[in-house]
């Protein structure tokens, strides 16, 4: 029943129109697409440098004692 609730209440919120009165000009959408582009690239940069972390630690638990 609250899941209902919660459905029908987005429902009708994301109905409603109102106008905005507001202006996008073309500059505002290659700041958002260099926003979005910069932040995939932040993760995987960080993914990246976390794996050969891991990758270093692992390859080091298996090295033999005269290999160190």
């Amino acid at each position: 029943m609250q899941n209902s609730r919660v459905l029908l209440a987005l429902v009708l919120v994301l109905a409603t129109t109102a106008p905005a009165y507001a202006y996008i000009d073309p500059g505002s959408g290659s700041v958002l697409a260099t926003a979005v582009i910069g932040f995939f690239a932040a993760i995987g940069y960080t993914l990246r440098k976390y794996y050969y972390k891991v990758k270093d630690v692992v390859a080091g638990l298996f090295r033999k004692p005269a290999d160190k």
